[in-house]
């Protein structure tokens, strides 16, 4: 994320080319147009938004000393992002898959993934870019990077379908005068070129070079992405953003409450206008008073003392549940993970009944997120084997795992495994079944090694019977 963003000056570099220029300028202008409701999003998911307070149900001296927060903008999006698990690359040829887990293991993509797919549901898109690494400087000898949109950009083809050029913020510096970071290396890539764009004392240059990709090496990883938006929509909808100003303003009520009814509100009627004054300048004193002394006003009148109703939080905490309950509609985050629950215990096939939309959902999710990261792996072949994309993607036959998102209990899913096989015993060979049972890429790999070593000191012992 940067603070101070990519100016029109990157486009003005020392030796770019003027056909790159009105690339990098468009790209610059895209940033732009979004950045503004990125950082805004990226507040709410922060719980750094100010309470947007009305001004009639708590007094100033009283609001200002408040700061309620409420992460409901967070849970929208970490509650998807925990349910799409990244297993692996595989392939059918098991030279190619080797090199798939070499490169994700490099990568360290488990964590990758995770970081792209929660920017990705937070922003709408995030960017995943593949270049050579420069083993000298100790990066393997593929780089798979993420990129938030705030310090990327993109352009779209409708025609091909896919991105035509890519802007992303590699490096940035810190600008201890205006305490703010600004871009200070930015990579540009077109279909054809690479392009290094550098700040050097203050003026930035260009070093363009050719790739032999056939394609911008960058792949959008995207939520909801439609026809007029292939970038995705946010799940930090204005609709969540409207709701957590609620919820924040109904907390701060809530407190503002909660202390009037520590204290119940007194009167004390009658009292002359010397005693009253007493009183008033010391409220808490009257509260905590063991005993009251009220004596005749002028009148002869003898004050009376009484009490208002103790005021109740039951109002408040209806409306938190009536407005937690439209944030769940509009989010399908279950009521329960927004610490609302049902007086019964639910049973495990309610709870999954309860999922069910948000299951769909992030399984539609998911499958955009295989896409892309297929891509991003044939992409990472390209550049080991000196490839074209196009060729690439006709020579291996790759596919992207991801963990089912329903994530049912490991004794039913036990079960579901065990018949499975029952019903078709050469899936015991297979590692699918494993998959399903939770095992990882890592994990996997040692239980395909003893699966191996197991068959062969079968052999051995059927050869030496045999003899």
């Amino acid at each position: 994320m940067i603070d101070r963003g990519l100016s029109a000056s990157m486009a003005a570099a020392a030796n770019l080319s003027p056909k790159n220029r009105e690339t990098v300028m468009e790209l610059v202008e895209v940033w732009r147009r979004h950045y503004y409701r990125n950082r805004l999003r990226d507040k709410y998911y922060a719980g750094d938004v100010k309470v947007k307070d009305l001004g009639v149900s708590v007094l100033p001296e009283i609001s200002c000393k408040l700061d309620p927060r409420i992460d409901w903008a967070a849970k929208c999006v970490n509650w998807w992002a925990d349910r799409v698990q990244f297993e692996g690359f595989n392939s059918t040829d098991n030279a190619i898959k080797d090199e798939l887990y070499a490169i994700a293991h490099q990568n360290d993509m488990d964590n990758l993934v995770r970081k792209v797919t929660m920017s990705s549901l937070r922003h709408s898109v995030a960017f995943v870019s593949v270049t050579s690494g420069n083993t000298e400087l100790g990066e393997p000898d593929v780089v798979v990077s993420g990129y938030p949109a705030t310090a990327a950009s993109a352009l779209w083809s409708d025609a091909l379908k896919r991105i035509t050029a890519a802007l992303v913020v590699v490096d940035v510096e810190w600008n201890r005068a205006h305490n703010i970071k600004t871009p200070k290396l930015v990579y540009v890539f077109t279909d054809t070129q690479f392009i290094v764009l550098s700040l050097v004392d203050g003026r930035w240059v260009a070093d363009e070079a050719e790739h032999a990709m056939g394609r911008v090496p960058v792949e959008q990883v995207a939520y909801h992405g439609t026809l007029e938006h292939p970038f995705g929509t946010s799940r930090i909808t204005p609709t969540v953003m409207s709701l957590v100003d609620d919820a924040q303003r109904e907390i701060m009520n809530m407190s503002a409450t909660a202390a009037f009814a520590s204290a119940p509100q007194k009167f004390f009627m009658g009292a002359d206008k010397e005693q009253a004054k007493k009183i008033a300048e010391t409220p808490f004193g009257a509260f905590i008073g063991s005993i009251f002394v009220g004596t005749p006003n002028k009148n002869k009148q003898i004050p009376n003392y009484g009490q208002l109703p103790q005021l109740t939080m039951q109002p408040h905490s209806d409306y938190m549940r009536l407005l937690a309950s439209m944030f769940s509609d509009a989010t399908n985050v279950p009521l329960s993970s927004l610490s609302f629950t049902t007086a019964n215990p639910t049973s495990a096939d309610a709870i999954i009944a309860s999922q069910e939309d948000a299951i769909i959902d992030i399984n539609s999710y998911i499958l955009a997120c295989k896409r892309a990261f297929t891509n991003v792996a044939t992409m990472a072949l390209s550049v080991t084997h000196d490839l074209n994309f196009f060729e690439a993607l006709k020579a291996y036959d790759i596919t992207t795992l991801f963990a089912k998102p329903e994530t049912p209990s490991p004794v039913s899913m036990s079960d579901a495994v065990t018949k499975r096989v029952a019903a078709f015993p050469w899936m015991a060979n297979s590692d699918v079944p494993l998959r399903d049972l939770g095992y990882k890429d890592d994990e996997l790999r040692e239980l395909q090694a003893d699966r191996k070593r197991l068959a062969a000191q079968n052999l051995v012992r059927e050869a030496t019977q045999s003899e």
